[in-house]
């Protein structure tokens, strides 16, 4: 496993002659990128790159991942479906200006910039695994949650352990309340990224992409 922000060496040729899809992760924080890195596998393809950015609030992740893969010696290649994801969680003592965030990834997405936004924090989408998602929870309770959760197999559970192997089974499960999280949500609120949509998480989308790519490389 590379480190942040350290792709492959001997770009040129190698570059020209790629055929797999690049995929970087611009985070805050070590479990979002312990979780992601996992697509990196070869029935998928892709070569997922986390990016370290120097940020810790949304605003400054989404600036440096817009300038990132606008860079002409990172090769970001649409064709073969590169994508960056910005991931990063509501916090609004971070993050108080939210809306601001998402107006700035307004149409980076024909650029291949996404998000994974998630409210209060990423572990809601391991809560998902189990059970539908507590309401109006802040981070600490749903970072507690999780830890309740897997402490049989897991008694010292923090951040940065690795969990995904255990969750994989559970995985479809979660996609599902996912989804039936985010339908609900967008009735009652009229964005769902934003701080008051809470419980929420929309990395089924992502996970949705990398399933398209497993299957384009089987073809």
């Amino acid at each position: 496993m590379r480190k942040r922000g350290e792709e492959k060496k001997g770009k040129g040729s190698e570059e020209k002659d790629r055929q797999h899809c690049k995929v970087y992760i611009f985070c805050e924080g070590n479990t979002e990128e312990i979780y992601l890195k996992h697509f990196e596998r070869s029935d998928y393809n892709a070569e997922i790159i986390p990016v370290d950015t120097g940020h810790t609030d949304a605003k400054g992740i989404v600036l440096f991942a817009k300038e990132h893969i606008s860079k002409r010696d990172v090769g970001f290649r649409l064709e073969l479906g590169d994508r960056g994801y910005c991931v990063f969680d509501s916090d609004p003592k971070s993050n108080t200006d939210i809306k601001t965030v998402f107006n700035l990834l307004y149409g980076f997405e024909d650029k291949g910039l996404y998000c994974i936004f998630s409210n209060p924090c990423f572990e809601v989408w391991f809560v998902l695994h189990f059970k539908e998602a507590p309401f109006g929870m802040n981070a600490k309770q749903m970072k507690q949650e999780i830890k309740d959760l897997v402490k049989d197999k897991y008694p010292q559970y923090k951040e940065t352990i690795d969990i995904y192997q255990y969750l994989l089974p559970k995985q479809r499960e979660a996609l599902k309340r996912a989804r039936l999280l985010h339908n609900a949500q967008k009735v009652v609120y009229d964005t769902v990224l934003s701080h008051e949509c809470n419980p929420y998480t929309n990395i089924f989308s992502c996970i949705d992409y990398m399933d398209t790519v497993k299957a384009r490389n089987r073809k």
